[in-house]
């Protein structure tokens, strides 16, 4: 079962939906009785407006092979059947630096 924190890789489908690729997202909550979490996308494509950067220095377990970053206008309901594997568990202080973006960015913090 995914804990905030962790950081699990998922299939996600194209949007043609022809086929999936795995994907990493950070676990945002812990999954209610449905297994629905909340998490938001993590991607190596280092050119988006709204992001916060991911360092070796954030993880306390596992990691990513590319530099990352963390979307905070991207957040996602996933259910945890979608998991593939958990790759990594950042600290509680990257934890809690990404969800004051993700905060930010949904306008839920003053």
């Amino acid at each position: 079962m995914p804990q905030p924190c962790d950081i699990v890789l998922l299939r996600f489908p194209f949007t043609d939906l022809s086929a999936t690729k795995l994907r990493p997202v950070l676990v945002l909550t812990q999954p209610n009785i449905s297994g629905d979490f909340v998490a938001v996308q993590i991607t190596s494509q280092l050119r988006h407006e709204i992001q916060t950067t991911l360092t070796s220095d954030d993880f306390e377990l596992g990691g990513l092979p590319k530099a990352s970053i963390v979307r905070p206008d991207k957040v996602f309901t996933l259910n945890d059947a979608l998991i593939a594997r958990r790759v990594g568990k950042i600290t509680e202080t990257a934890f809690s630096r990404i969800l004051h973006a993700v905060c930010q960015y949904l306008s839920c913090t003053r």
